[in-house]
């Protein structure tokens, strides 16, 4: 049977060990962060890691709401958000945007009246106007 070097953990393995036109083995993509990155994006959002990179660079390495470029949350990069509905991809943000949405049910009445209630009661920075 052929036989093929993995490029990662450097043994020769046979050929079924590998995917058709991939040089790491079975075992060592499965184990590697990028390749369990691109398989949620693929299967969760119908996108590759490849698009995923597209749509941060398109917005400059930073959260389409808050403009940070700071990804924060459990897995230090951003979320990928979408309508949960048609699940159309809308864009990339941190998590405390992308939290933050989720709380408000995605629902712009809600998020009208939060900013109605803050530009009333005051907000980080302002006083409340008597």
């Amino acid at each position: 049977m052929a036989k093929k070097t993995c490029t990662k953990c450097k043994v020769e393995k046979d050929l079924n060990e590998f995917e058709v036109k991939r040089n790491q083995c079975k075992q060592c993509r499965k184990h590697t962060p990028e390749y369990n990155r691109n398989w949620k994006y693929q299967t969760k959002y119908g996108i590759t890691l490849d698009d995923y990179d597209k749509m941060l660079l398109a917005q400059n390495g930073k959260c389409k709401i808050c403009n940070t470029s700071n990804p924060g949350g459990p897995g230090k990069s951003f979320a990928v958000d979408h309508n949960h509905n048609t699940l159309e991809i809308r864009g990339l943000l941190c998590n405390n945007c992308n939290r933050g949405l989720g709380h408000f049910q995605d629902n712009p009445s809600l998020l009208s009246s939060a900013l109605n209630y803050l530009l009333t009661n005051g907000h980080y920075g302002t006083k409340k106007e008597s």
